[in-house]
């Protein structure tokens, strides 16, 4: 294949890279693009965050800024798109790609006006106001990341690429067991070990988890549950209470956000993601447990569904606690060679969206 002679300047804008499922997959992108015929570049607002460290590994340019302006009051609006036009014209990107997960649309404003194309993907089911739709007008280009997006939000647009979210195999590939993490959690006699890596948010139907988790624990003592991600909120607040009033504390564990999150998949026998109907764009996390050969369940909902398409029996229903603890004592009650298989074709599914 013959190189162009003038590489295409791509510029990504992302607010920062503390939350782990959007930064790894911008840096995933921007790994694996053809640096013979693209030059990436990233924008984000400070340089907090463990992923920021792995971003300057990559050896682009980041721009420490902000790429989005006040557009209230209306004049002073104005004035900030315009000076916001000017940032971008000094960068000169051939294209920016937006992977701010808000409905913003001066970022895409600045870029029409300074005259470069305009990109965004579509990170999440959020839909709730005009802006989304401006924005959408704006783009030159829009990236849903699930079918549901494109059949809900976008069916007159014709400028649509769809691109599911993937993951470099390669980094999950032969984990070893960390007995930090087993001696940590006391997890030595457990059994099974299940895993859950979100944010302690109300979308992310941690609360249908522990209750679904409940009912196994009538019969399977010795099953432990984690659940990985940002849990300094109220509603985390409210599930950790509960969970110590009911005396579970031994067996659900809020570990708080982790900085590495394959140590946990090299000690977990299942992984669940248990997002309410509201669905996701979609959560890198079920892919990376699929890669580390962890069997994965996942509520039947927009986003997730996309990604078990070919695994559909290990759907359950959103905001069932009675489909979750199912699915687990089905898991449980599976034989050894029958969740050989599952591992075998989750990994197969893996490969095939990723190539």
């Amino acid at each position: 294949m013959k190189h162009p002679e003038k590489k295409i300047k791509i510029l990504y804008t992302i607010p920062n890279f503390n939350t782990a499922g959007s930064g790894k997959a911008l840096l995933n992108v921007i790994s694996r693009i053809d640096k013979n015929i693209f030059e990436p570049a990233i924008c984000c607002r400070h340089e907090k965050g463990e992923l920021f460290k792995t971003a300057e590994e990559l050896k682009v340019p980041i721009y420490i800024s902000y790429f989005t302006a006040l557009m209230k009051p209306r004049i002073k609006g104005l004035r900030n798109i315009y000076r916001l036009s000017r940032l971008f014209k000094k960068i000169n990107p051939d294209i920016i790609h937006s992977y701010n997960y808000s409905d913003d649309y001066s970022e895409g404003l600045a870029s029409r006006i300074s005259g470069i194309k305009w990109v965004y993907t579509k990170k999440n089911m959020g839909w709730g106001s005009n802006a989304w739709k401006i924005r959408s007008k704006l783009a030159d280009v829009i990236i849903p990341q699930n079918k549901e997006m494109v059949e809900r939000f976008f069916p007159r647009f014709k400028n649509l690429d769809m691109i599911p979210i993937g993951i470099d195999i390669n980094e999950f590939a032969d984990l070893k067991r960390d007995d930090k993490i087993i001696n940590e959690y006391n997890l030595q006699d457990s059994f099974p070990v299940l895993l859950t890596i979100a944010n302690v948010i109300p979308i992310k139907g941690i609360d249908f988890l522990i209750r679904g988790f409940s009912l196994v624990l009538e019969d399977y003592r010795n099953a432990k549950l984690l659940v990985v991600g940002e849990d300094k909120t109220e509603y985390a607040d409210n599930l950790k209470k509960k969970v110590y009033e009911q005396g579970l504390s031994g067996k659900i564990i809020f570990t708080g956000k982790q900085n590495k999150i394959k140590p946990f998949f090299s000690v977990t026998d299942a992984f669940i993601l248990s997002s309410t109907k509201t669905g996701e764009g979609g959560p890198i996390s079920i892919l990376e447990a699929m890669a580390s050969g962890v069997i994965a369940f996942g509520s039947d909902v927009p986003g997730i569904s996309d990604q078990f398409r070919e695994l559909p029996n290990q759907l359950f229903e959103s905001e069932n606690p009675g489909a979750i603890a199912n699915k687990i004592i089905n898991f449980i009650k599976t034989d050894d060679e029958t969740k050989r298989i599952m591992i075998k074709n989750q990994l197969e599914f893996v490969k095939k969206i990723t190539q």
